[in-house]
């Protein structure tokens, strides 16, 4: 039977070894014409839309909110509708082994590799890796799905390893708890951010610095984004990690990456999920390019067409809460980071605001990493205006005259104003003029 085209999980970043399927826009069977959507899928970072290449009818292998590994045929096109052929002996994508299904028996060249998590489970459930030698690659995730349900008790405890919860949770009772499947998304967030928090060998630095008429110095350099510190911390981390390349690295098996390039990424949740978007060659952009960089993606998310080189190859992440009531708080590092940049609200009557480095200790250690922030610091405070601002913002509690405009050299003196509080007074007024 001829087919037109035939539809695989393609392979969207070396982390995605699976996909999601979240959209089928066609009924089987039905006539498609080339450049249709024909399906969707959930990548961990972005959705990505498959387009008929030719006209035909669709034939579908996938369900939706299912999850089909990479290469996995999940449909096809061909072009006589009688073509397609609804016996269970049909061709579709490779049976996926799930809970209760034996793996099927493909002998692979090499030795199967095994997550920590995984090991661990193994040897809690008393299963044996054979179990899993037809795979180059074995999760926490795949072990739970070949385990039954059994008791706490039950599980065999080797020495050294706590004893874990049931592999399988009991039934919710559906009158107190309502479930939710967790998007693949959000199933890649947490495997990545607990790949680094897991060694629990993660510290976090805290620092400020001041902001008092920092905007006003600030905005006439930016054309959209005015009172947001966001791109000059983005422009100005992007050149320190030049200089200090274990921070624009990663951990992985006893060894340390340090990237090439500096692309720094913000992290924005405005209702389309969690997504951390990725400045591409940030040490070599302008304060004005940065600003544009950071409006543009921003588009691409709110308008659902972020690519995924929009957000892959992250090197340094930096989380901005400055429009939320934070005053602290430690950030999680992303996945293949070695740290991240939280900024917090600023303090109005303090006028600082509180910056926190969390870093992986396997990369750097606290040393550096406070010479990152002072230095950090130093270069965000030499935007601060001149004593001229400042003086403009002392006035007289009397009649308001600015410090600034004061003609007398005298300048202003300092008093106790008829509420208790401390104030200003101008020499025409102190002197009853």
């Amino acid at each position: 039977m001829p087919v037109l085209q035939e539809i695989k999980v393609p392979l969207l970043a070396v982390n995605d070894t699976t996909l999601t399927v979240v959209q089928l826009n066609f009924p089987n069977a039905q006539q498609v014409e080339a450049g249709d959507i024909v399906l969707v899928f959930e990548t961990s970072k972005t959705v990505y839309e498959v387009v008929a290449e030719v006209s035909g009818y669709i034939e579908y292998f996938a369900e939706v909110g299912k999850d089909y590994a990479v290469n996995e045929t999940v449909a096809r096109i061909v072009s006589a509708v009688d073509q397609i052929n609804t016996h269970p002996s049909q061709p579709g994508p490779t049976p996926r082994p799930g809970r209760n299904s034996p793996l099927p028996e493909i002998e692979l060249q090499g030795e199967t590799l095994f997550s920590k998590a995984a090991e661990r489970l193994l040897v809690s459930a008393g299963l044996e890796k054979s179990l899993f030698r037809s795979r180059d690659f074995v999760s926490k995730s795949d072990v739970e799905s070949l385990s039954q349900p059994v008791p706490v008790t039950t599980l065999k405890k080797a020495p050294g390893i706590p004893a874990l919860s049931p592999l399988v949770p009991a039934e919710a009772d559906p009158e107190k708890v309502s479930v939710q499947k967790l998007s693949a998304s959000k199933r890649k967030e947490i495997e990545y951010l607990g790949g680094v928090q897991e060694g629990g060998l993660v510290s976090t630095l805290h620092t400020s610095f001041k902001t008092s008429g920092l905007q006003v110095a600030l905005n006439p350099s930016l054309r959209i984004l005015k009172n947001s510190m966001l791109p000059l911390i983005i422009y100005e981390v992007s050149r320190l990690l030049v200089k200090y390349p274990l921070l624009n690295a990663y951990y992985h098996d006893g060894q340390v990456f340090m990237y090439r390039h500096v692309n720094p990424g913000f992290a924005i949740d405005s209702g389309k999920g969690l997504k951390v978007l990725k400045v591409q060659g940030a040490a070599e952009q302008s304060l004005q390019e940065t600003e544009s960089a950071i409006v543009a993606l921003s588009e691409l998310y709110l308008e659902d067409k972020l690519a995924v080189t929009d957000i892959s190859e992250v090197t340094f992440t930096i989380t901005d809460l400055t429009a939320e009531s934070v005053t602290l708080f430690n950030p999680l590092i992303n996945y293949r980071n070695s740290a991240i940049l939280g900024i917090s609200a600023p303090d109005q009557v303090l006028e600082t605001c509180m910056v926190s480095l969390a870093f992986d200790h396997r990369v750097t250690e606290g040393k550096l990493v406070s010479r990152f922030l002072g230095e950090l610091v130093r270069r965000l405070e030499s935007y601060l205006p001149g004593p001229a601002y400042k003086a403009s913002k002392i006035t007289c509690s009397n009649c308001l005259a600015p410090l600034n405009q004061e003609q007398n050299s005298i300048g202003f003196v300092k008093c106790i104003q008829p509420s208790g509080a401390e104030g200003y007074i101008c020499q025409r007024c102190f002197n009853g003029f």
